[in-house]
């Protein structure tokens, strides 16, 4: 046999294999299309349930954050600050207590809660502390005020005036102008050294410390205890993505962190959560002490001072002192007992400056950790963002409550007639839109549950993954119930034609249309949330 006719035979036999598997194949789609024809409903909701997971795919931003690869080393265990001085111990001094009140610029006048070492020898150092989200009174920081205060540090807690601060708007430059005046308070009252007196921002109150620390020459020094340091978008969905992956959820639920926290509400809605404080930062050239507690999973803990870092800088400045403090929360506490620890190494950063300004160890502490980088999340597209996203669920959900009672009224008769004949339709209609409720509301009651274990830090695999198991198949349910619903009234109609029945009004038909559309359009939400099955 010649080396062509080898070519041929080895061609021939390709031939053969190829319509094998074409027979194959055909048998294949005659088996999808007879069971598609025996089994139409249950073909449809299998097709309903893929397309919707895949709308919950493409129809939102993905989530992938990244591996963060920098890490921050303590050179030391041991928190303490090396001093130059034998600086007080916390609790040294008798500590005065008095509430006085502050004339701001604009006229207002507000409380305060002044703290002041008794029997401090001349003048001593000021701190006014400026608050978080958590806190807004004169009564608060009441431990770390008074203990700081009892090892010769005068402090000051204004109120925070909160008239214009909401959960939709928040300015933290005109916030930053009382507690401006509020220092400005501080630092004329007599036995306060005004070269030697500065801030403690707490969480929050960490995006209006530089502003305040660079409209005025005089402030010295600035704490920052829990700084977010990133624009809350970014540090909050970190947060959110710590929390979730912490309790074991879904990687699925992991997708609705861009799809919530990457919303846009239009201008001067939420604007605050995209604030930017490297501008401010950039521009401090005082001594920083930065602390935080290796427990708290909210905050950037590795991100946060690197950025603060290379921020500093640019204004030439490399006076950095950074403290971790093991197992402690947000508010350097553990178990809820304040680390005596943190006001100690505070006081004593304070009461020998300039020489702790970059005294070693710089970095000190338990290791902190941080699994990823934070990144600003992907922007939902129109239909899923802001007002709009409101305005689809909302209708959906009024199309889909108002025609339960509409549907009701066809089973009244009135002088022998209805008012309109649903032609049997009235009770699936009824059972898919109270099925397609209940898969909204369960899948609310789920996320609401999961994201009060997150905040609680308490794991719960229960909740977590029985509650997602529960919240998918009642979702499928819905979905099946919705199919059911649309087949039978789509048969009502093909029976009525090709009878002498009459076509159906167009009040009954234009109800079932409007039941369809508003159940179909709460289960693209529920499916947008990653509650149905996706093969991407």
């Amino acid at each position: 046999m010649t080396e062509r006719e080898e070519d041929v035979v080895i061609s021939s036999d390709q031939f053969t294999d190829t319509g094998a598997e074409a027979s194959v194949a055909g048998k294949s789609r005659n088996g999808i299309q007879r069971f598609a024809l025996t089994h139409p409903r249950l073909s449809l909701w299998i097709v309903f349930v893929l397309a919707l997971g895949l709308w919950g795919s493409w129809a939102g931003p993905g989530w992938n954050p990244q591996p963060m690869r920098s890490l921050i080393v303590p050179e030391a265990s041991d928190t303490s600050i090396t001093t130059s001085i034998d600086t007080a111990d916390v609790g040294t001094y008798a500590v005065e207590s008095t509430v006085v009140t502050i004339t701001l610029r604009d006229g207002t006048d507000i409380p305060a809660t002044l703290r002041a070492p008794i029997g401090f020898d001349g003048l001593a150092p000021g701190m006014l502390f400026i608050h978080g989200t958590g806190t807004s009174s004169y009564r608060s920081f009441t431990e770390e005020a008074t203990d700081i205060a009892s090892a010769g540090i005068v402090t000051l807690v204004p109120e925070k005036r909160t008239d214009d601060y909401t959960a939709t708007h928040r300015d933290y430059e005109e916030l930053a102008l009382d507690f401006e005046d509020a220092f400005e308070y501080l630092v004329n009252q007599a036995g306060v050294d005004p070269h030697r007196s500065g801030l403690y921002g707490v969480s929050e109150g960490c995006f209006i410390a530089p502003i305040v620390a660079t409209a005025r020459d005089d402030v010295s020094l600035v704490v920052l205890v829990s700084a977010p340091v990133l624009p809350i978008r970014e540090q909050g969905a970190l947060a959110a993505d710590t929390y979730l992956r912490n309790l074991g959820v879904p990687d699925r639920l992991l997708q609705a962190i861009p799809r919530l926290i990457g919303q846009d509400f239009g201008s001067g809605t939420f604007d605050y959560i995209d604030f930017d404080v490297s501008t401010y930062q950039r521009q401090m050239t005082m001594p920083i002490l930065m602390l935080y507690g290796t427990g708290d999973m909210s905050m950037p803990t590795i991100q946060g001072p690197l950025i603060l870092r290379d921020d500093l800088a640019e204004a030439g400045n490399t006076d950095l002192t950074l403290r971790y403090y093991d197992g402690a929360d947000h508010g350097l506490k553990v178990d809820k007992v304040l680390d005596r620890n943190a006001m100690q190494d505070i006081a004593d950063w304070v009461n020998d400056l300039p020489f702790t300004a970059d005294a070693s160890p710089r970095v000190a502490g338990a290791q902190p950790n941080q699994s990823y980088v934070a990144s600003t999340p992907g922007r939902p597209h129109w239909f899923a963002s802001g007002t709009t996203a409101i305005a689809i669920l909302a209708i959906g959900l009024i199309a889909t409550v108002i025609t339960i009672p509409l549907s009701a009224l066809s089973f009244v008769r009135r002088k022998g007639r209805r008012p309109f004949d649903l032609r049997g339709c009235g009770g699936q209609l009824n059972i898919a839109s109270l099925g397609v409720l209940l898969s909204v509301v369960v899948a609310v009651g789920y996320v609401m549950a999961v994201a009060e274990l997150a905040l609680s830090y308490q794991q719960n695999k229960i909740v977590v993954q029985g509650g997602w198991l529960v919240a998918e198949i009642v979702a499928l349910l819905a979905a099946w119930l919705v199919v059911r619903f649309a087949f039978k009234c789509w048969r009502e109609y093909r029976r009525c034609r090709e009878s002498d029945e009459g076509r159906m009004s167009r009040a009954a038909s234009a109800i079932q249309i409007f039941a369809i559309l508003g159940q179909v359009t709460l289960l693209l939400a529920v499916a947008y949330w990653g509650f149905f099955p996706s093969i991407m």
